[in-house]
This record gives C-alpha cells, structure tokens and sequence, in this order.
C-alpha cells in the first residue's frame, strides 16, 4: 500500500511515522521537488493524507506558507483511493474519492478538545501578570471545548462561569456557574474571557460599554466569534488562539489522527 502525506506541520511527521510502521510506503510532501514527483506518482496512491485545513476553494493547499496548486494531482488519482483531511472544503467535496474528515469524528473532537484545554491554560498563563487563582474565568460556549476548559480550569480549583445562548439541563448538577448569553452581554465580564462559540459574541459596542477590560482568548475562528473592530482596538488584550492541539501537545495530536487513519485502513 502507498501513501503520500503533505507535511505542513509536526503532526503529520508522527503520522508519517505510524504508517510506515504499519508498512505502508509512504511518499512526503514538503516542498516544490517533492510536489513534482508526487505528481508523477498520483496515479499509484491508495492513501492521500492533506493538511488538516484541507484545500482552498480554488484548488491549493499550503506547505512552509507556500501554496500548490493541486487540480493535476487530483485529477491523476484512481477513483478507488482513500483521502483524509481535517476540514472538507467546498473544492473537496467535488472530488470523486471518498474523503474522510479527521476532524469530524468523534473521537478526535474528544482528545482535541482535552489538548486545546491544555492549550488555553498555557495561553493564560503566558498572558497574565499574577497566579491562576487570583483570576476569575467566563467560559463562552459548552460544547466539546467549553466543556474541556471549565472541567480543566475547576480542577485546579479556579472559578469558573459557562456563559452559553443555551439553557443545559445538567448545569445544577455541575461544578460551574451558568450566565444565559444574553443576560452577560450586558454585564461586565470575569478578567479572562475564553470564547469558544463559533457566532459573534462580543461586539465593539460591548467591549466599550466594559469598565475594566480582561484578557479575551478567542478559539474561534478570527472576527467570528469576537468582532474583528474589538481585535482593532487599543485598548483590549484580544488574542487569538492558534490551532492549539498541533502546536502544544503535537505528538499525542499525531497519534490521534494516526489511529483514526489506521482503523480505516484496516477496514
């Protein structure tokens, strides 16, 4: 069996590492010359492995913030072979392979959510003159990452408010505090705002309203959910969080979607 596997970042080299082990012969992608005869080779391909952002609209995808175009690739390849992305954008989903999103299953949501928790609380800590405890922490959105961040915050005893659009059944049961969306959006905020709610949450119009402003990490996508006019201004500590589980927990992000891989090719 033969793989190739476009490396844009560490997580593709443990993946790369797990396939091989596996026997799979495995072709990388890196740069221009490898492009080339990845190229030739399409045809042979049983497993593709993109970047996790997938493809853009028009075709490229991004090594060493280099783009490549890939409709000759993907029109060399046999209808039978098997591809996996993070994200199945709008070119990928023409294709006529099967493609398979890493991060829509389930289990990968799970351990990413955990590694993105682990993630913020580094970002906190990096970002805040004075110790955890001395903080308080509104946790926009309950969802696999909301949930991951107020459980990891609550067992380093720091105190934590789920902020959610969403009434929770379960929130009496919970360790948490819980503020109805709408009602927060008029109030001032906790010091440190983590936003993982995928819809605009805080507006220019809220942050000006806000007495003193705190620490906002946003893990949405950018002025998705923070306006990108509260990113503008002088006078907040906006930031925005980068893809966290490859960067601050890569290896065992790798062996995430190395096992997701793996079990579908075994099938």
């Amino acid at each position: 069996m033969k793989a190739v596997v476009f490396v844009n970042d560490q997580r593709m080299e443990i993946i790369i590492q797990r396939l091989r082990s596996a026997g799979i012969q495995v072709q990388e992608g890196r740069c221009e010359k490898d492009m080339e005869q990845i190229e030739r080779m399409a045809n042979k391909m049983d497993l593709v492995i993109l970047p996790i952002q997938g493809v853009s609209d028009d075709g490229f995808i991004e090594l060493k913030k280099r783009g490549y175009c890939m409709k000759d690739f993907f029109a060399s390849l046999r209808k039978e072979t098997l591809i996996f992305t993070g994200v199945i954008t709008p070119y990928i989903k023409k294709l006529p392979q099967t493609v398979i999103s890493l991060l829509a299953r389930e289990e990968v949501v799970a351990a990413n959510a955990a590694l993105t928790a682990e993630g913020i609380l580094a970002m906190v800590i990096q970002n805040t003159p004075r110790s955890l405890p001395e903080y308080r922490y509104d946790v926009i959105g309950f969802g696999h990452c909301g949930r991951a961040i107020a459980g990891l915050f609550h067992q380093l005893g720091l105190e934590v408010r789920i902020v959610s659009a969403h009434a929770h059944p379960e929130s009496a049961q919970l360790p948490y505090s819980f503020i109805r969306l709408q009602e927060w959006q008029f109030q001032q905020p906790w010091p440190v705002v983590i936003n993982t709610a995928p819809a605009e949450v805080i507006s220019e119009a809220m942050v000006a309203g806000w007495q003193t402003q705190p620490l906002i990490i946003d893990i949405a996508s950018r002025a998705v959910g923070v306006s990108e006019r509260v990113y503008k201004r002088k006078d907040t500590h906006v930031i925005a969080a980068p893809p966290l589980p490859g960067i601050v927990a890569w290896q065992s992000a790798g062996e995430i979607l190395a096992d997701v891989i793996l079990k579908e090719v075994k099938r």
